[in-house]
């Protein structure tokens, strides 16, 4: 029997498949929302529990992989970063005792990350003792990767689950060990119950850690970034821009991601889990604030430098102003598209995937519009809905541009769909 407790959050995702998405709710957002329903892994079936309650409301459990439209990049990202001064790339091998890393750990100057949600990469209890197993065992850890650019907060490249581990038993004292392999008789103990003998032979291990020095470009430790994170769940291109690029973006992102007027707009059907929400946003403010003229065919370039913009740009009256542009643009797009805002037209029997090309054209290209020219747009939504549809069926420029993220393509669907708004509204 599930507990009444829980039924409240799970009829808002009956509301949300019922109201936005026609009938059919995605498994990751099922899960994103039971997983964390308090003491739900307590319940025996809890899950299970919660699932059947919604399929005995009429909803759907669909698989969300195709939840979302990428685009297909064809540039080599290095070749647009090339030449550079091989000076530049200066990463230093050190050695360091385990002791050096505590020490920063207990004093806050490594950054962990806490904002990233990757659940998916997160170590078992058994997986972090068995690290704890192989100090005492003199079994030489893999090396850590660092961006030392700012020394009072290195940033983690690669080793970000193993100093998870290493912080939970020696600076926050939770990690109970457990799953040992040879030490057996250490399973249910803690860092406070280990011999001192035991303590120093842990914090005495030489470590090797690379650290990225300062001077190195933004768009170079990018790419290292991406070359050198190897971990259990390697990061995405929003979460190494969110490490990068750390200040006002990185809440701004955030906050407006939020937003419910976000999350209706899109279905609900944008993952949270990997800041692919985050991306979403970006690439609107990238392309509002920036323009089609400034893409030179790496999208990973255009956002990175987006990022550094909307940092530079920080105001009070700029979040408050591009938050009401933004929450505009959105109002609009529903009042015209409905459910199927951001999506390929004109299938209104299954909805398509929501488009990252779709969304970031329109919001950027409506933003442009003041709000008395929108509303005449809303007033002639269904001439707009009839000529986007005949360009979304018929017109073959339009539709292969919407998948390829060359800069010929992508200028093809910001002209057509700018054409299509300006002769609506001009009417």
């Amino acid at each position: 029997m599930l507990p009444e407790k829980y039924k409240t959050d799970l009829e808002k995702l009956i509301n949300i498949a019922k109201n936005y998405r026609e009938g059919t709710l995605s498994n990751s957002l099922f899960s994103d929302v039971v997983v964390s329903l308090p003491g739900i892994d307590q319940i025996d079936g809890g899950v299970n529990l919660c699932k059947k309650y919604i399929l005995d409301k009429g909803v759907l459990l669909v698989n969300g992989d195709d939840e979302v439209e990428e685009i297909e990049d064809e540039t080599n990202y290095v070749d647009l970063i090339k030449p550079y001064d091989v000076t530049q790339v200066d990463i230093s091998p050190k050695p360091l005792s385990l002791d050096m890393i505590i020490a920063r750990l207990e004093n806050d100057e490594i950054d962990l990350m806490p904002d990233f949600q990757r659940k998916a990469g997160l170590w078992s209890p058994e997986k972090k003792s068995q690290l704890i197993e192989s100090l005492l065992l003199r079994i030489p850890l893999p090396a850590f990767y660092f961006d030392g650019s700012n020394n009072n907060k290195w940033v983690v490249i690669d080793g970000l689950q193993r100093l998870t581990a290493l912080k939970e038993f020696f600076v926050d004292e939770s990690l109970c060990l457990s799953g040992l392999e040879f030490l057996k008789d250490l399973n249910g103990t803690n860092m406070k119950d280990m011999p001192r003998s035991y303590i120093r032979r842990m914090k005495e291990t030489q470590i090797i850690t690379y650290i990225i020095n300062p001077g190195a470009p933004v768009n170079l430790k990018y790419n290292i970034f991406k070359r050198i994170n190897t971990g259990g769940l390697v990061l995405e291109p929003q979460e190494i821009r969110h490490a990068l690029y750390q200040g006002f973006a990185t809440e701004y992102l955030k906050a407006l991601a939020n937003e419910d007027i976000f999350k209706k707009a899109t279905g609900y059907s944008i993952k949270t889990d990997r800041m692919l929400d985050r991306e979403f946003v970006l690439r609107f403010l990238s392309f509002y604030e920036l323009g089609v003229s400034e893409y030179k065919g790496s999208i990973d370039l255009f956002l990175n430098a987006g990022m550094e913009k909307i940092n530079l740009e920080y105001t009070e009256e700029y979040a408050e102003g591009m938050r009401e542009v933004f929450d505009t643009v959105l109002n609009t797009s529903i009042e015209i598209f409905g459910r199927y805002a951001f999506r390929r037209m004109p299938d209104f029997n299954k909805r398509r995937p929501i488009s990252k090309a779709l969304f970031e054209a329109w919001t950027s290209i409506l933003a442009r519009y003041p709000k008395e020219k929108l509303k005449q747009l809303v007033n002639r939504k269904q001439n707009l809905l009839d000529r986007y549809v005949i360009m979304c069926s018929s017109d073959e420029d339009f539709i292969e541009s919407i998948g390829s993220g060359k800069i010929s393509s992508v200028k093809k669907r910001f002209e057509k769909i700018e054409n299509l708004v300006s002769e609506v509204i001009g009417q």
